[in-house]
């Protein structure tokens, strides 16, 4: 305050002397001395306008909001940022409003918080955070002067509000998706030990039929020693007593006994050479001898086995194919494929009624086709057909005697062959099986071990 006088005075002196002569205290009079007061006082009045318009300028050019209030409370200035805040932009804000009336006729926030201050900070302010109706976030801060009045600053955070939105948000989804892989990672371990338990089970299970596997084949091996022993007696007997060789029977009767007797051994036999068959093909104990041969022989001859059976029931028997087809293959499984399916096919064909043998060769494979005009096989009976003891007829309704074996055998050794057996069949118009050999097949160059395997 001194200093300010002791500026003025100096001020006064150094005017008076511009204006008036070398001498100023001579020169000076009273009117000059109220003339120089006018002055100066105009000329401070100019310098305090300037100064507030630079003021006032600075405060509307802010990118925050500002308000100053005094110490009653009533508005000294505002800038344009704090009217559109606060919805006042079409008010007219006069200096000397009262806070309360300006912030009555403006937007009322949606929530306010009042943000606490930290333990080191001494000053006289006060934060808060507003979210406005347009759903913009403020930052206010309000503070004193040395007057008693409050300077208001806000900042508009609404971008930092929603980053801080989107981040909350996504630590939520983080969270959530460590929870889910952590209780997909216990489910994977309860799956695990499911897994093992199912694992030492399923262990436990084939040692169990690998066992009973082998007990099986022990007792087939057995109790085929056991019974082809007596049936070899009892047919051959059978076939002395029914031709007569230590001379005739009276009684005619004893001659259908031992026909009867023949006939059924031969068939038990037959069943307990399937089932041993079928056993040692399960069990990959087959070994295929491949061969270069003529097909067509093996068609006489199995054709010549089955005539016999066919004569009784008036089927025609014939074969339609070239005379000759030379093909790798071996010859006792290939014998017994054709004889299965001849008299299957014989079986079920009624009197008078076609068996025919078609073979052909094709670019790189060679095709053989059993056809018959029998009864024929309902379609939904066709895919079980092939598997072991599978027959079209069951234990209480079959006509035909039979285990099912042969065709599951025809179809296990063309499998060893590396061809394929098919079934094509209408009921009461007959039946197609064929064969599909490869030409070329690789099985004809792999060891005994590697085929029945």
């Amino acid at each position: 305050m001194v200093r300010a006088k002791k500026a003025r005075r100096q001020a006064v002196m150094r005017t008076a002397e511009r204006n008036g002569g070398s001498s100023f205290h001579s020169k000076l009079a009273i009117g000059g001395w109220f003339k120089l007061y006018t002055q100066l006082k105009t000329r401070l009045g100019k310098i305090a306008e300037v100064e507030t318009d630079r003021l006032a300028n600075a405060v509307e050019a802010l990118p925050d909001s500002f308000a100053l209030w005094d110490s009653k409370n009533d508005l000294v200035t505002c800038n344009a940022r704090f009217r559109e805040f606060f919805g006042l932009v079409d008010v007219g804000l006069v200096p000397g409003m009262s806070r309360r009336l300006v912030m009555s006729m403006g937007t009322k926030p949606v929530r306010s918080t009042v943000i606490e201050k930290p333990a080191n900070q001494t000053l006289d302010s006060t934060s808060f955070e507003l979210l406005m109706s347009d759903g913009r976030w403020l930052h206010v801060n309000e503070s004193k002067t040395l007057e008693g009045g409050t300077v208001s600053v806000g900042t508009d955070i609404t971008v930092l509000k929603k980053s801080a939105q989107k981040i909350i948000e996504n630590e939520k989804q983080l969270r959530a998706s460590v929870s889910d892989l952590r209780e997909s990672r216990r489910e994977l371990e309860r799956q695990k030990q499911i897994l093992v338990e199912l694992s030492e089970k399923y262990s436990n299970e084939r040692n169990r039929a690998e066992a009973a596997n082998h007990a099986k084949s022990e007792f087939l091996a057995n109790i085929s020693h056991e019974l082809r022993t007596p049936l070899n007696a009892v047919i051959g007997f059978s076939e002395i007593m029914q031709h007569g060789l230590f001379g005739n029977m009276t009684e005619q009767k004893y001659a259908e006994y031992s026909r009867d007797i023949h006939e059924s051994g031969r068939f038990l036999l037959e069943v307990i050479n399937d089932i041993l068959d079928m056993s040692r093909i399960e069990a990959g104990k087959v070994d295929l001898n491949f061969e270069h041969g003529d097909i067509c022989e093996i068609f006489d001859e199995c054709l010549r086995l089955v005539t016999g059976i066919a004569d009784t029931k008036h089927i025609r028997l014939s074969y339609s194919g070239p005379a000759e087809l030379a093909c790798r293959l071996d010859r006792r499984a290939l014998k017994q494929i054709i004889l299965n399916l001849l008299s299957n096919a014989i079986k079920f064909t009624p009197d008078k009624g076609d068996v025919t043998i078609l073979a052909s060769q094709q670019q790189d494979h060679l095709l053989l086709t059993i056809k018959d005009t029998g009864i024929g096989i309902p379609d939904d009976q066709i895919p079980k057909l092939g598997h072991p003891f599978e027959q079209v007829e069951n234990q209480f309704t079959k006509s035909h005697s039979g285990t099912g074996l042969g065709l599951a055998i025809s179809r296990s050794l063309m499998e060893l062959h590396g061809g394929e057996l098919t079934i094509v069949s209408q009921v009461d118009h007959g039946t197609a099986v064929s064969c599909t050999f490869p030409l070329n097949t690789s099985n004809s160059d792999q060891s005994p071990e590697q085929n029945a395997a």
